[in-house]
């Protein structure tokens, strides 16, 4: 009995002696660098934290799953903490299937007692390290903002980064702290813009650091904006122009359409630089209507020419039609007025005037009356026939014919004349006729004659 408690003291005092000379350390982890880029090959860098609780002693650390573990060599006295920085790096197997690798690590000390944890780290190639997007745009949009992201723990220097898109091309040297984000701003042409229409647009941006080169593919938010711009001139009066100008200044296919109202006459003389799409009538009225689905920065002009003269010259021509043809047709009696120079003794500038008279069919009562111009005499005597009256005061002749036959013709002349000399145009005045026909009392008068005398008559 006493043998068998003797035996049991001993087996305790020997377990209490190894429980206290076992490894005891307590542990924690501090990431400095926690991710490792495959391209760059630099060690990922823990800073662990170990207080030693047991005896003083030296320690190694290590990993049986593919991780190596550089370190200085370290002894840790008892009760005593000490930072121990670490560098990991996977070996090739861990390197080609690129992801966050949890593994274990041990701690040994000089009496091959052992302690395990675990860390993760992040292995990964450099198109994941860093993020670019950016900043939609709009066509009245002048610079676009690019977002670059730094996703690990990791500082970086020297990143030439060469944007490559539509809109833009660019190039840029920056630096990023662990997970930084930094922004750029890129001018881009704003009437570039207006020809692309909304939608994603893919940018390249090529990365290069250290020797090595990767690509980033990412997307142009292009925002959709429906716009129609609208402009209209005119100018002309006799001959009218009118320009219309509908363009398309957003970034979406538009249908647009030009309207236009003519009347029946304007229409005859309007021309236009296209034709239209399709004519609608409304009464008295044609409405001209101009469709054309417009591309970005797309326009439809519509150009009308209206010319009022061609009309204006119509009716020019109308009433002088109507004229002769009531002058000829109507008027049953003609009446033809001439003026010719006349030679005189004495010098004085003096003007033959004669007036001829027929009737296109027999008319009674006929009443001549002829009006001197200005600046000149009568001369008193007179040919075949003499006037009837001669009103001096009002500068009047006066012939009275009873009755012309068909087709029968007189002719009435007199002298005018001046003692002072005239130059230039001397217009004298129509000669009128009031006679009967049938019953009607008509009225008719000559043309207009005039005489030009120059400093040598």
């Amino acid at each position: 009995m006493k043998k068998s408690v003797l035996q049991f003291l001993v087996a305790l005092i020997f377990l209490n002696i190894t429980l206290i000379s076992a490894i005891n350390l307590e542990v924690s982890s501090k990431p400095i660098s926690n991710s490792f880029v495959v391209e760059l090959n630099d060690p990922v860098i823990f800073d662990l934290i170990i207080k030693n609780l047991g005896e003083k002693d030296s320690f190694d650390i290590y990993s049986l799953v593919g991780i190596n573990i550089t370190y200085d060599p370290f002894t840790i006295g008892k009760e005593e903490t000490e930072i121990i920085r670490i560098y990991l790096t996977p070996q090739d197997f861990l390197k080609s299937n690129p992801k966050p690798y949890t593994f274990e690590y041990k701690i040994k000390n000089s009496k091959k007692e052992i302690q395990s944890d675990t860390l993760t780290i992040n292995i990964l190639k450099l198109d994941s390290v860093f993020s670019v997007d950016t900043e939609p745009i709009n066509p009245k949009s002048d610079k676009i903002i690019i977002n670059i992201r730094n996703n690990i723990m990791k500082e970086f220097k020297d990143i030439n980064f060469k944007f490559n898109s539509e809109f833009f091309k660019y190039e840029e040297k920056i630096s990023l702290n662990p997970n930084e984000k930094k922004y750029i701003i890129v001018s881009i042409d704003k009437e570039k813009l207006k020809t692309y229409a909304a939608g994603d647009y893919l940018m390249n941006s090529q990365i290069s650091l250290e020797g090595h080169v990767t690509n980033i593919k990412s997307r142009i938010r292009f925002l959709e904006t429906e716009e129609i711009e609208v402009s209209e001139n005119k100018e002309g009066i006799l001959i009218q122009k009118t320009e219309i100008i509908k363009k398309n200044t957003g970034n979406t296919k538009q249908l647009v359409s030009i309207n236009k109202k003519n009347n029946f006459i304007a229409y005859l003389f309007t021309i236009t630089n296209i034709p239209p799409t399709k004519t609608e009538k409304e009464g008295f009225y044609n409405q001209y209507i101009w469709e054309k689905v417009l591309n970005p920065d797309e326009e439809l002009k519509v150009i009308t020419r209206t010319n009022w003269l061609f009309p204006i010259l119509i009716i020019i021509i109308i009433i002088i039609g109507i004229v002769i043809i009531k002058k000829y047709l109507y008027d049953n009696l003609e009446l033809t007025k001439k003026v010719s120079f006349v030679k005189t003794k004495g010098g004085e500038f003096a003007l033959k005037v004669s007036i001829k008279i027929k009737a296109k069919k027999t008319l009674q009562n006929i009443r001549i009356i002829d009006r001197l111009p200005a600046l000149v005499k009568l001369y008193d005597k007179f040919g075949i026939i003499t006037p009837d009256k001669i009103d001096l005061q009002s500068r009047k002749i006066y012939w009275n014919i009873n009755r012309l036959n068909k087709n029968e013709t007189r002719i009435f002349t007199y002298i005018i004349y001046s003692k002072v000399g005239l130059f230039g145009r001397l217009e004298l005045p129509e000669t009128k006729a009031i006679y009967e026909d049938e019953g009607e009392t008509k009225e008719t008068s000559s043309n207009k004659s005039f005489y030009v005398r120059d400093n040598q008559e």
